[in-house]
């Protein structure tokens, strides 16, 4: 929870903003409060995709479907307004972390939390398939966990089965390694496919990743049709009831029916059904909350107390009466406070796994610096143009030239050797090599390694473009990541460029790339991905 910024909304509808829960790929999510003082988180649509009448319309059947859905273990929506300047949906406020945040920070669930989540997942799942509709994007992202259970949230790219999709053809929705076979391959998409992704979060909750493992998007979109998910890891207990869940075949899927037959009285029972960890930050963010939407509004200063006024004293009319004592005047109230100012940014919890390492095998894409080719070329014709030099200069008479020519010619002679040598030892030097995952950065080159985690980081994002585009940080504690000796951190606007995305290749692989990047930010650093740099 961050403090609102000076181009965020204060107000959407009749909901008061009060501050940042988080950003995504379709706009920012604020913690809001309604005029009868009810806590509210409010989805606001990026400026730029309001203006889209395609996008407008499928929010708008977004609002309507995500209305129609109740039961126990579903964020309600209960608000929006698809027609507003910028379209917005409130949806009930659960103070807790995503399942995905969770798990990073705190390491896998312990079997009988699982078996509270799957519980708690499945039911959501029978509320959203009994009016028809699916979710489509089910991952560890969205789903929270509240103090009392889980929470499913989002369902911006879900649609009636009934209906017709309104999306481009050959796109793909959901999320690479925890949608179904039948999604990856764009056949029908039913209720069996939020099973088959309810599955692959469980397996994650259990061991930490992902049933595919971590590789491209390519690969997964591969292994999620061919290859058999990797369960090697999940508590026997659970090990029948996920490879079900995880067929290939929809038909031979369980029903969320029946994983409830199944799990037995699994439901989630009180504040208890989490581990203590995860169960104090629930509780900071419940404390935060209503720190949050208590504090006095900017036009509502709080009351300020009354002294007691003396009684005037009755003014006589005679030139020899004394005149009335001066009444006090009470003292002018102090200007309110502003409630941004008030609101202390959220600290992360620093943890054992936080102070580790940045985690190599955790799922996330990889970027490579490219241009050892070029290097090698430019190699080469400096060293074609010195022997071709050598050869004429032996071939003509020098004692017609004068010393300075010549001293000339051996000048451009070393400069082109010098050249040729820092061509070829670009050649020899390793790829500079990035990896995003949940945990944070990880750079490295030949053998070294720089990790940059999430809770170090305030701001990160992309800026520049062309050869020039670059992967910029702001660290939280003020400072900037400082230059190695095999990996040079450039400065920038108090923070620095860590990774030069315009030197991933030409110019059709570096638009590519840089569009590769933001979609990695915007999934895995969604608090702290500002996609408004340029």
């Amino acid at each position: 929870m961050q403090p609102l910024l000076a181009s965020d909304p204060t107000r959407v509808g009749d909901y008061r903003l009060l501050a940042r829960l988080g950003r995504g790929a379709m706009g920012g999510v604020y913690l809001g409060r309604s005029r009868g003082g009810r806590v509210v988180a409010v989805k606001v649509i990026r400026p730029d995709l309001a203006e889209d009448p395609e996008f407008r319309e499928r929010f708008r059947r977004e609002a309507l479907a995500a209305r129609s859905v109740g039961g126990f273990w579903t964020a309600a929506v209960v608000d929006a307004d698809p027609d507003a300047e910028r379209p917005w949906l409130a949806t009930e406020y659960v103070p807790g972390p995503t399942l995905h945040q969770a798990v990073v920070d705190h390491g896998p669930l312990p079997e009988p939390a699982v078996r509270s989540l799957a519980a708690g997942l499945a039911e959501a799942l029978t509320a959203i398939h009994r009016v028809n509709l699916v979710h489509r994007d089910l991952k560890p992202a969205n789903v929270l966990l509240g103090p009392d259970g889980p929470r499913v949230i989002d369902f911006g790219i879900s649609r009636a089965m009934t209906g017709n999709a309104l999306t481009a053809t050959g796109m793909f929705l959901g999320t690479p390694g925890f949608f179904s076979p039948e999604q990856t391959q764009g056949g029908e998409v039913g209720p069996p496919s939020d099973v088959f992704s309810l599955g692959a979060v469980l397996v994650f909750a259990a061991t930490g990743h992902g049933p595919f493992g971590d590789a491209s998007t390519a690969a997964l979109l591969y292994r999620v049709v061919h290859t058999e998910p990797d369960l090697s890891r999940v508590p026997d207990g659970l090990r029948p009831l996920l490879a079900a869940c995880l067929a290939k075949n929809p038909a031979a899927r369980p029903t969320p029916s029946v994983l409830l037959d199944q799990l037995g009285e699994a439901s989630p029972q009180g504040n208890a059904w989490l581990p203590p960890a995860i169960s104090d930050v629930i509780a900071q963010h419940a404390t935060q909350m209503q720190q949050t939407a208590n504090a006095p509004l900017p036009d509502t200063p709080p009351p300020q107390p009354v002294a007691a006024q003396p009684k005037p004293a009755t003014r006589v009319h005679t030139q020899n009466a004394p005149a009335a004592p001066p009444v006090a005047q009470p003292a002018t109230p102090a200007p309110p406070v502003l409630l941004r100012d008030r609101i202390v940014p959220a600290q992360p919890r620093q943890t054992a796994q936080q102070q580790a390492r940045v985690r190599r095998d955790n799922p996330g894409p990889v970027f490579r610096t490219a241009g050892r080719m070029r290097a090698v070329l430019s190699a080469v014709v400096c060293g074609l143009i010195i022997f071709g030099a050598n050869w004429l200069f032996r071939s003509y008479d020098v004692s017609e030239v004068s010393r300075d020519h010549i001293a000339l010619f051996r000048l451009g002679i070393l400069l082109l050797a010098l050249s040729m040598v820092w061509s070829i030892g670009l050649a020899l030097l390793p790829n500079l090599r990035l990896k995003i995952n949940s945990d944070g950065l990880l750079i490295s080159r030949m053998g070294l390694d720089r990790e940059i985690p999430w809770s170090q980081v305030q701001r990160v994002g992309v800026v520049g473009s062309g050869k020039r585009a670059s992967l910029a940080v702001w660290l939280a504690d003020g400072s900037a990541p400082n230059s190695r000796v095999w990996h040079r951190a450039r400065p920038y606007h108090g923070g620095a460029c860590i990774f030069p995305i315009g030197a991933t290749g030409g110019w059709l692989t570096r638009r590519q790339e840089t569009r590769r990047v933001r979609t990695a930010l915007a999934q895995y650093a969604p608090g702290r991905y500002d996609a408004r740099l340029l």
